[in-house]
């Protein structure tokens, strides 16, 4: 395979210059876009001559070879495939704005080459759910603030291994305010923002370029085992045997206004009711904040969940099904996250569960340590957590419990399952094999 230049109409003063491409027994013509004066024409070399009345004739050849460097690129890509004539204009249309993007020159859709221009469209033609777009939308907004601070437009040249440590060390500056307090944020956190970075990059690419700086060695999603608690059977069920009367309220600081009182043991009521459904179900706050009535049929709780999209199934657990009966099947009304979690807590305070624990995680890029009552560290995941651990611990098949929380591999399962050595060998201990039975 050649490429050769030849004038459109050699009769006129100035005229076009085509490329001529002969490949398996074809014959191409592709319009270049490049005009000469015909006189100085060299048919032999199918160059223009180079002579001092022509100056243009340099930087026209210069042109004509960058063009054949392109055509050249996407014929070897071909391989036995014979192309149709609008196969190869879309080839060589595509293989020149790549090299635009990588040049940082000016395209025809500017916003092609930027990266949140990709990522906000990205978010809103995706079907994912509403929390994972959510993600991609704090996701979008760090990459707004990151280039405000450094007066950047990020293209997807860009995002490489300097950028990574770049915006990484960024992140691990930023800090967050949360009720007066200041905090940086965690390895998971920041890691998540990767994560999705990685998505854009990797959705975006082999349809608007062809960079692999994501995947350089480095750039990775870092991530550790978050330490947080799971309660017991017996600290769930003095949350569920908590009497929530006027007396206890006010001994702990509540409000004494009747009516104040009286929104609180209600409020309380409701948010303990569907926490302890998450703890005995061992679903995420998305899906038990949701249940209705109808989820409910011959003692098994069936219901497609938001994340993962799948149908599951997990039999009532006897509080649950008492939980039902005494609300006769009227679950409770959503509210935020962020409500249920201050609600859940107080409830741990009220029940008791103040053994005191230490927690550790990575923040900032340093590991601290935190020591509090363990109802202080209760959140809306805490009932996922407790749910799927209870289980393992009442001998429930890890199968099971795998499917149930979506997992694909065991391993993950029982890192997810906080369950001391001590606790496991317990589990253990009435094992045909350790007592002796066959």
């Amino acid at each position: 395979m050649e490429v050769r230049f030849f004038l459109v109409n050699k009769k006129l003063k100035q005229t076009s210059v085509q490329a001529i491409v002969r490949y398996e027994g074809q014959r191409y013509k592709i319009s270049v876009g490049e005009s000469v004066l015909a006189k100085y024409w060299n048919t032999t070399t199918y160059r223009c001559r180079v002579v001092r009345e022509y100056p243009e004739a340099t930087f026209i050849n210069q042109r004509l070879k960058d063009w054949t460097d392109v055509i050249e690129s996407v014929f070897n890509n071909w391989g036995l495939v014979v192309p149709t004539p609008k196969m190869v204009k879309d080839e060589i249309n595509k293989e020149k704005r790549k090299r635009s993007i990588e040049a940082g020159g000016i395209i025809d859709n500017e916003n092609d080459q930027y990266l949140i221009a990709f990522a906000r469209k990205f978010e809103s033609e995706s079907l994912k759910s509403e929390n994972t777009k959510k993600t991609y939308k704090t996701t979008i907004k760090f990459l707004e603030k990151y280039e405000k601070h450094y007066r950047v437009k990020l293209r997807f040249i860009d995002i490489d291994i300097d950028f990574y440590n770049k915006f990484k060390k960024w992140m691990l500056n930023l800090a967050y305010t949360y009720k007066e307090q200041k905090y940086n944020y965690s390895k998971n956190y920041i890691g998540g923002q990767f994560k999705n970075i990685q998505l854009f990059m990797n959705e975006s690419q082999g349809k608007i370029h062809d960079f692999t700086g994501h995947n350089q060695k480095g750039f990775r999603v870092e991530y550790e085992e978050t330490d947080s608690i799971y309660l017991t059977s017996e600290e769930l069920e003095k949350i569920y045997n908590l009497d929530i009367t006027p007396e206890l309220l006010i001994e702990n600081g509540f409000d004494k206004r009747l009516h104040n009182i009286q929104y609180a043991i209600k409020s309380l009521c409701e948010e303990r009711d569907r926490f302890l459904i998450g703890c005995f179900t061992a679903l995420r706050h998305s899906d038990y904040s949701r249940l209705e009535d109808v989820h409910f049929k011959n003692e098994l709780l069936g219901i497609w969940t938001i994340k993962k999209d799948k149908k599951v199934y997990v039999p009532m657990h006897h509080l649950l099904k008492k939980i039902l009966e005494r609300r006769i099947n009227i679950l409770p009304k959503p509210i935020s996250a962020q409500k249920h979690n201050d609600q859940i807590k107080e409830i741990g305070r009220l029940a008791g569960i103040n053994e005191e624990v230490l927690l550790t995680k990575t923040r900032g890029g340093k590991r601290t340590s935190i020591v509090g009552p363990k109802y202080s560290f209760i959140t809306s995941h805490t009932a996922r957590r407790s749910g799927a651990t209870n289980m393992y611990l009442a001998g429930i098949d890890v199968k099971f419990i795998q499917d149930l929380l979506g997992h694909s591999k065991a391993e993950t399962t029982l890192k997810y399952i906080k369950v001391s050595a001590e606790d496991n060998a317990k589990r253990l201990i009435n094992h045909p094999y350790f007592k002796g039975n066959k």
